[in-house]
């Protein structure tokens, strides 16, 4: 049995996973809440809430299981139901995963019912897991809260909108500063990623009482370190993360313009950018695809669009580094799994990165062109002092479980005491 077969009446909430079925690869987040479905799963776990469209949907492990398969392109969506086809919404992928599920569902209720679908599937208590930033509306938490011997347990990932409202969709800050607001009235504990993480919502609730339960756990990561030994290509850059102002890209391509005024062109590096094209960024893109080396010595995913994690892993283990000059993280895996592969991390000196690359990463300020570009030289003449990513040390998913499990049993076994 699973990590969660010591946690009674676990339900985990999957509205995110089942708003991200068929729209491509996943996100951080996304991989997050699918470890968890995967892990309840395997644990024998029963219950699992998502918000959909019209309202709330109750699946137990056939529901699960049927989800598990969609995110994953193992199992066909299907069509829409009827009511989706007659608004003009029966293409939507959302739509037709509703659909899937509405089939197994084992309940199902309108947004204002919540509280009697909780009364019908349990006369007891019960622990709501929700990692994935979705759901966390005050009819959900409300409902939830208001039953007794019940704990809430969310993760956190990062206060992104809120400390960086400028790199964010329009909208995005009150948005999340609302649903950071409702964490802190209804949950019981909360997780964070990373103790940077943790330290962010320490200053974001220092005046205000906070849930009373706190949870720091790396997130696991899937994979074998490689080291740095094998053969690979000391020319190639790549940078690995959906296209947005915050991740930096304008930077690395001021970059590759310093490079080109002193290299010869024989010389130059090629930067490979892998990731979707996020928000706020069309005058980034225009940049980009004009460009005079686009195609030449800067490629954007490859020929046929978005790349495979496959794909994605082949790269990092060919590349000299992964250039990661973020402005503000709150776990962030692109710069770990590229160690992992045995790919240097050059990255920016975020405290999160010294957290959990420690000594495996290069760090660089993250608004120095200059410094960016001669750490890169120096990668290239293989003069610069790279890190043995041999001692990297990364949590595994099942010792992310046990820190998430014994904290929840431990502080469980307190209360009812």
């Amino acid at each position: 049995m699973g990590a969660f077969s010591h946690i009674p009446d676990l339900w985990l909430d999957v509205t995110r996973l089942l708003t991200r079925v068929g729209r491509g690869a996943l996100t951080g987040i996304d991989r997050v809440e699918l470890a968890y479905l995967r892990e309840a799963y395997a644990s024998g776990c029963n219950r699992y809430l998502c918000r959909t469209t019209r309202g709330y949907l109750l699946l137990d492990r056939r529901g699960a299981a049927r989800l598990i398969g969609m995110v994953e392109g193992a199992s066909p969506m299907g069509p829409a139901d009827w009511f989706s086809r007659i608004t003009f919404r029966g293409n939507r992928p959302r739509h037709k995963a509703e659909a899937a599920l509405r089939e197994v569902a084992i309940d199902r209720c309108r947004p204002s019912t919540l509280p009697n679908l909780l009364d019908r599937a349990t006369e007891a208590g019960l622990t709501y897991l929700n990692v994935g930033h979705s759901n966390l509306s005050e009819a959900t938490l409300s409902a939830i809260s208001a039953r007794s011997d019940t704990r809430i347990a969310v993760m956190i990932h990062d206060l992104i909108p809120i400390t960086h409202p400028q790199y964010v969709a329009d909208g995005q800050p009150e948005n999340f500063a609302g649903r950071a607001e409702r964490v802190r009235t209804h949950a019981t504990h909360v997780i964070s990623n990373s103790q940077a993480t943790s330290d962010s919502l320490d200053r974001h609730w220092a005046d205000k009482a906070a849930p009373p339960h706190r949870i720091v756990a790396h997130l696991g990561v899937d994979g074998t370190p490689r080291g740095s030994r094998q053969a690979r290509d000391p020319s190639l850059f790549v940078m690995l993360g959906t296209i947005e102002a915050r991740k930096n890209h304008a930077l690395i391509l001021d970059v590759w313009d310093l490079l080109a005024e002193e290299l010869p062109p024989g010389d130059m590096p090629l930067l490979h950018i892998i990731g979707a094209v996020g928000w706020k960024v069309d005058t980034f893109m225009e940049r980009l695809n004009s460009h005079p080396l686009m195609e030449q010595k800067i490629i954007l995913n490859g020929p046929d669009g978005l790349l495979s994690d496959s794909a994605v892993r082949d790269q990092l283990a060919k590349a000299a580094a992964l250039l990661f000059p973020s402005v503000t993280e709150g776990f962030g895996y692109p710069p770990i799994e590229a160690a992992m592969a045995g790919a240097v991390p050059i990255c920016s000196d975020l405290p999160v990165y010294r957290e959990t690359l420690g000594d495996c990463a290069v760090y660089v300020d993250s608004g120095d062109a200059y410094q960016w570009k001669e750490t890169i030289k120096q990668c290239l003449n293989g003069t610069g002092v790279m890190p043995d990513l041999t001692q990297l040390k990364v949590p595994t998913w099942q010792e992310h479980f046990e820190t998430v499990v014994d904290a929840l049993t431990s502080t469980l076994s307190r209360t009812r005491k």
